[in-house]
């Protein structure tokens, strides 16, 4: 059986050797890569944000990083007013700030007040969970109270799953980003206090639990009101051995349930081959973590709108498992910088020889 405090060793080395790679010379990260050349592509002042993230810890937990997260940090504060900027994304800087320190907090905090206005924007999942995240962990209590409720509210109750919006077409059919970091959020929030977030975190956890497959990998799109897969396809790697983990080690820490955890450890050996192409996504020689298997193209968005319409009038979906994929030979900065957020400091115990 492999060691999965080899396994994690493995993935937090390769993040800390690539980032700078991805990193563009005016100091932020690119977009994405893709193989064979690697060249960086775009810009991603929310991929900067998150590689920050993952290097403040990455830096707290003893490991030579190849990036400043001071320079990180203060570039995203030069560029808080930039039009990609979304309240998302303002909640990844009060998240970075507090660890730095909260010397921005005015800051950050009055241009997010900004962009909310009067009301509370119909926010997609991610994003909102973000907003919480950064609301605890900076102390924005009465920011808190009300990302919080809405966090809340967004809980199916047949389920537990989020939806991954408040209303529309698409709130049915969350993501899996909508369910992990909705989890993470309400974990985060219950270490803070939040005595009301850790009964929904464990709910919609366990579901998630129950919906991992076989082979340890985390589905893509789900249909909050039944509680089903809907489509599976792309299995991203980032899901796999960051995204879940970061979610749902926090869960673990705060409930003591080892239970999510070892689910967690699950998707990371689909990462090194123990999945549907018996094919590790980390290629050494290749140098790249790669982004997801996935259908075929053209095969890809008729399997997604045909199992959504399928979901929508309560069948099941078609062509669940196997046939026509390939892997997705690209990267993206997100991905490492989440590695490292999700493992270092927090690394599985080696297994007894």
């Amino acid at each position: 059986m492999p060691d999965p405090a080899e396994r994690v060793a493995e993935l937090e080395a390769f993040a800390l050797e690539r980032l700078p790679s991805m990193r563009l010379p005016d100091g932020a990260f690119c977009r994405e890569v893709r193989a064979p050349d690697l060249a960086p592509r775009g810009r991603s002042l929310r991929y900067t944000l998150i590689c920050l993230l993952g290097l403040q810890r990455a830096r707290s937990a003893g490991l030579n990083v190849p990036a400043e997260p001071h320079e990180l940090l203060r570039q995203a504060i030069n560029e808080i007013s930039a039009p990609e900027v979304t309240v998302g994304d303002l909640g990844l800087l009060l998240w970075a700030d507090a660890r730095a320190g909260g010397r921005w907090h005015d800051k950050v905090a009055f241009t997010l007040h900004g962009r909310l206005g009067a009301g509370f924007p119909d926010l997609e999942g991610l994003e909102l969970s973000w907003l919480v995240i950064g609301a605890a962990e900076s102390g924005a209590d009465l920011l808190l109270d009300d990302a919080l409720a809405r966090q809340l509210g967004r809980v199916e109750p047949r389920t537990g799953l989020f939806r991954h919006r408040d209303s529309g077409r698409r709130a049915r059919f969350p993501n899996f980003a909508t369910q992990i970091y909705g989890v993470l959020a309400l974990a985060v929030a219950a270490r803070h206090g939040r005595a009301e977030a850790l009964v929904p975190a464990r709910r919609a956890a366990d579901r998630l639990l129950e919906l991992q497959r076989p082979d340890g990998g985390w589905p893509w799109i789900f249909d909050a009101r039944s509680g089903r897969v809907v489509e599976p396809y792309e299995l991203y790697s980032v899901h796999q051995d960051a995204m879940a983990p970061i979610a749902l080690q926090e869960l673990s820490e705060v409930t003591g349930d080892d239970r999510y955890r070892d689910a967690a450890l699950a998707g990371v050996e689909w990462v090194f081959g123990h999945n549907e192409l018996e094919r590790s996504m980390l290629d050494r020689e290749a140098g790249i973590l790669y982004r997801s298997i996935r259908r075929r193209r053209g095969l890809d968005r008729v399997a997604l709108y045909a199992n959504t319409a399928l979901a929508a009038i309560g069948r099941h979906g078609i062509a669940q498992r196997g046939g026509g994929l390939e892997v997705n030979p690209t990267d993206r900065p997100y991905h490492l910088g989440w590695v490292l957020e999700a493992w270092t400091g927090r690394e599985p115990a080696s297994s007894p020889s």
